[in-house]
């Protein structure tokens, strides 16, 4: 949903920097390998709760999550294997993040008597879950012939800001476990969500011979 504008501002001031970065010689693959490296060192920021660092360093890495694909249309240097490899690190990305919130002990039951059964580990790991299916309903779709861009309530962007900015607020509030955890709650449920948008938008779209 607001990924497409999100991708649209983006391509706008970015593409300039993205045809400079091109003339000098960065391949969108280094950057693609550069960006998963950072996110890698903000997990390990995150895991030993090194809160302003963790979210400046997991930002950067955003940045060249989608720089990637920038210098790639710029420099018209798109490919198969530059796609592929930047997808199949995106879910290693992912896996990474919300594992150091599961070994950090920051993700709590929430405060909800009726849900207080459902540890944090649990809400990380569907996290976790909703993030890998909703690309996985995606690239399953596209490959079979149904175009699912835009379709669904949260996508990858939208994921990485909402748990940065969680963190943040976290941090400043002097509370980080309470809001890492309704955050955490919130992108499980939305990632799961929108995982079952895909599923149903496919199933309505697909004509079987």
């Amino acid at each position: 949903m607001l990924s497409k504008t999100l991708k649209a501002a983006a391509g706008k001031v970015f593409d300039p920097l993205a045809k400079i970065l091109g003339q000098i010689g960065l391949k969108p693959n280094h950057i693609t390998v550069t960006g998963v490296a950072l996110t890698m060192y903000a997990a390990w920021l995150l895991y030993h709760q090194n809160v302003y660092h963790a979210f400046l360093v997991g930002m950067i890495a955003c940045l060249f999550d989608g720089a990637d694909g920038l210098v790639a249309r710029a420099t018209k240097t798109s490919s198969l294997r530059g796609g592929y490899l930047d997808a199949t690190l995106d879910r290693y990305a992912d896996c990474i993040a919300f594992s150091a919130l599961i070994l950090c002990d920051w993700v709590n039951p929430l405060p909800i008597d009726f849900l207080d059964f459902i540890s944090g580990q649990m809400w990380a790991m569907a996290a976790m879950i909703g993030a890998f299916q909703t690309s996985y309903c995606r690239a399953a779709a596209e490959r079979l012939g149904v175009s699912q861009e835009g379709i669904g309530l949260i996508e990858r962007p939208e994921r990485w800001f909402v748990l940065g900015m969680g963190l943040l607020i976290g941090e400043l509030m002097g509370d980080v476990e309470t809001i890492i955890t309704i955050v955490v709650a919130i992108l499980a449920v939305l990632g799961n969500l929108t995982a079952l948008q895909r599923m149903k938008h496919f199933w309505n779209e697909a004509k079987d011979e």
